[in-house]
């Protein structure tokens, strides 16, 4: 009888990242219940515990539960219920904070959006979700107020940076700007008049429902329209519980909130903050020259950011030299970080008392914001780490969507609770981007081009969006990553950052094209341009190195701080 061999499992059915997990990580249980109830649960028996620092004030948890409820009495009074979206465009208040666990108490959706996005494109956030209840802070207000007519919205209440600062504080405030000034009556509600409202509101029992719609955050729109990212409670707190998991979080760690809340990366740490307790330092308008200040002041143990403001960070010139001491996780997101940045930041850290080296992952809006991340035992060069504890992860081919072995390159796929719901009102776009397998598991498709080792590494090489397709003389279609091209100028000294796209060409389908910001002390020149080529054809096959240098002053950026890349292409396209 012919001795049947069987097939080595695939990476999907192994998970070999799980090596660095404890059993307990692994057999942990996820949350149950709202975001609401979990600050509730984690939080009540620690009313004196510092919740928030906001410009120089303390807010307890005790004295941020009560505004909590107060909100959720208000917005009752107004007519906001179980199932009805808010669309709330705030920076990082206390207000924001406490508008949003307000409306998951109750079991309402935040649409939570940029403050700044614009007249144009906050009318659509609006009328998109039909929100009849708009909370904005003055800046916004400043530019909508003549323009609220145009959306659903019947309310608007309207909240200022300076509403948790002391009295003489907040009038300071008001005098610098006097543009921001709310006017009272119709249907524009100050943040005041609002929470008046609900002195005599009861408010019902909360509602466990840990699969309800939570959040709708909104995509870049960076290859594409931007859209609804609807996410739950679940997908929420399971995320934030992965991200913290193993990493020695104590309650009253301090934890710092940079991003703006609109981004989920921001918004799933700063819920993640105060499930756990910590002291959260909220920052409406961060200045990057203060990070390291920020940091050794609030003894700041959890940071995640992105690789812009870690490049700004690395020209402060003056730092304690035991400012970053207190660190016991500093993680960077939301775009590729160069080899060069990464070095030159550890060295930073190393050099000013930081027990912890930078830590790296991947993500996207639809994914809540993590699928992966680094540890120190995984923190390998070049990589995104490993797959969550709760998340799996699959190599799929890019012909026809068999998974991969290890070492083998295609789409990077996840599943799990961290999966967003689907996209808001379109059935289509979300069945383009989440496939369910014959086991009836959900698979979020990233678009990203990468592979995992045999330990369950990650390594990200590209965007399949992004791909370059070109044609040799001989006939022969390659498809080039633009990544590849952009890690290898980076390489160059006076490159402070590249974005590589391709050109039509009527002989090679397309041609790399690489445009580049040099360092503020670096000046454009022909041969400068002669030199990044020639590295590139030293470093890269000849087909991918770039047929054109085009040096800009600055990089066009998406209001998330990441590289517009379709603002390059019609830069250099000319369209």
């Amino acid at each position: 009888m012919e001795q049947q061999t069987t097939p080595t499992a695939l990476p999907s059915v192994e998970r070999p990242w799980l090596k660095y997990y404890s059993e307990q990580q692994i057999a942990e249980p996820l949350p149950t219940g709202s975001l609401y109830e979990l600050l509730i649960e984690n939080n009540s028996n620690h009313p004196d515990d510092i919740a928030i620092h906001y410009l120089g004030k303390n807010i307890t948890y005790g004295e941020m539960i009560n505004r909590i409820e107060q909100c959720a009495k208000a917005f009752t009074a107004i007519g906001v219920g179980r199932g009805d979206i808010v669309t709330v465009a705030m920076p990082n208040t206390p207000e924001m904070v406490y508008a949003s666990y307000a409306l998951n108490r109750i079991g309402a959706i935040i649409n939570i959006i940029h403050p700044l996005a614009g007249e144009e494109e906050t009318c659509r956030y609006i009328n998109e979700v039909e929100s009849r209840i708009v909370l904005m802070f003055t800046g916004t207000y400043a530019f909508m107020k003549n323009a609220l007519h145009k959306t659903t919205a019947l309310t608007a209440i309207v909240a200022s940076p300076a509403q948790s600062l002391s009295p003489v504080a907040r009038a300071i405030y008001n005098l610098k700007n006097i543009r921001h000034r709310i006017p009272s009556g119709g249907n524009t509600l100050t943040w005041q008049q609002f929470m008046a409202l609900g002195n005599d509101t009861p408010l019902p029992a909360p509602c466990r429902a840990p699969g309800d719609h939570a959040v709708i955050s909104h995509t870049g729109g960076t290859t594409g329209t931007a859209k609804g990212v609807v996410c739950t409670n679940l997908n929420f707190a399971s995320l934030g519980q992965q991200m913290l998991s193993g990493r020695g979080s104590r309650r009253q760690d301090g934890t710092m909130i940079l991003l703006p809340p609109f981004i989920n990366y921001s918004y799933t740490t700063l819920f993640d903050a105060f499930t756990h307790g910590h002291r959260t330092l909220l920052i409406p308008q961060y200045n990057p020259m203060l990070m390291a200040h920020y940091i050794r002041k609030y003894r700041i143990a959890y940071l995640l950011t992105i690789p812009a403001y870690l490049k700004a960070m690395l020209k402060i010139k003056h730092i304690h030299p035991q400012a970053f001491a207190s660190l016991k996780t500093i993680v960077s997101g939301g775009e590729p970080l160069d080899e060069h940045t990464e070095n030159a930041i550890n060295r930073q850290l190393t050099s000013h008392g930081s027990p912890v080296v930078l830590e790296k992952g991947t993500g996207m809006t639809e994914l809540t914001s993590g699928g992966t991340a680094t540890y120190p035992s995984c923190n390998i060069k070049g990589s995104v780490g490993v797959p969550y504890v709760k998340t799996n992860c699959k190599i799929v081919s890019t012909d026809d969507g068999h998974e991969l072995s290890s070492g083998q390159e295609g789409e990077v796929c996840f599943s799990g609770t961290t999966v967003m719901w689907g996209y808001y009102n379109n059935p289509e776009a979300t069945a383009e981007i989440i496939t369910t397998d014959s086991d009836g598991i959900r698979w979020l498709h990233t678009g990203d081009i990468g592979y995992m080792n045999e330990d369950g590494v990650v390594f990200l090489t590209g965007r399949m969006k992004r791909l370059i397709m070109q044609k040799d003389a001989g006939g022969m279609v390659s498809k080039i990553s633009p990544e590849r091209i952009e890690q290898a100028i980076s390489k160059y000294p006076a490159v402070a950052t590249c974005c590589v796209v391709g050109i039509a060409d009527t002989a090679r389908i397309a041609r790399p094209v690489a445009v580049v910001e040099l360092i503020k002390s670096q000046t454009a020149s022909p041969h400068l341009k002669e030199e990044i080529i020639n590295m590139c054809a030293t470093t890269l096959p000849q087909y991918m190195v770039p047929t054109e240098i085009i040096i800009i002053e600055t990089m066009p950026r998406t209001s998330r701080g990441k590289i517009d890349y379709r603002a390059v292409e019609q830069m250099v396209s000319g369209e």
